[in-house]
């Protein structure tokens, strides 16, 4: 049973999608590897500072440096999973170079509450190709192969208001890869929900 929140770029949404599920003040593992070949992450602070404000408290979970078995470990001793936005592509090698990729897997098939930001949602889809045009892949090492954790058999396709690239590229995205792939193009203000076999866009 996966139960996913996947958003675009705003937490807002995660109160109502994580209290009913976890309760108020629950742990939250908060894996912030997508940013970390980046000097700014400005980004990443703001979403761990905006948990820590809706009353969350945060374990961080750098899975380029922990050991396996304490990754392993440490996500079974949190209430939800946190994955924030960077480069898809190193995040998705970093996943399974260290075989986090498995372990994530397994959880959140097992239950564990998932919450994806920007590279963080996108990285669950069935493919991570066509966000060659928002990210640029020859920042990941080791990458064998674009395709995702599989979650989903959707590619999903974030900052689509073109807000953060700009509304050229997103119209690219969808012409050059819309055939190919089922692409869930969302807004900045928007999330996909993911409760079973449910889907539905809601605000973020």
């Amino acid at each position: 049973m996966a139960e996913l929140l996947l958003v675009s770029r705003w937490l807002d949404a995660i109160p109502g999608f994580l209290t009913p599920r976890t309760g108020p003040g629950a742990r939250i593992g908060f894996v912030p590897t997508a940013s970390s070949i980046y000097d700014d992450r400005a980004w990443v602070d703001f979403d761990r500072a905006t948990l820590r404000s809706q009353g969350w408290q945060t374990v961080e979970l750098d899975i380029e440096t922990m050991p396996a078995a304490d990754l392993k470990n440490a996500l079974t001793t949190v209430d939800a999973i946190f994955v924030s936005g960077g480069n898809v592509f190193h995040l998705l090698a970093a996943m399974h170079r260290t075989g986090f990729a498995d372990m994530l897997t397994e959880r959140v098939h097992a239950g564990l509450p998932y919450i994806g930001a920007s590279a963080g949602a996108c990285v669950v889809g069935i493919d991570i190709e066509p966000l060659g045009l928002l990210d640029d892949p020859k920042e990941a090492t080791g990458l064998r192969s674009t395709a995702g954790l599989g979650w989903i058999d959707e590619v999903i396709v974030p900052h689509a208001d073109g807000i953060v690239s700009g509304r050229t590229v997103i119209e690219e995205v969808a012409r050059r890869y819309g055939k190919r792939f089922t692409l869930r193009l969302l807004a900045d203000d928007q999330a996909l929900l993911v409760s079973d076999d449910s889907r539905s866009v809601i605000s973020s």
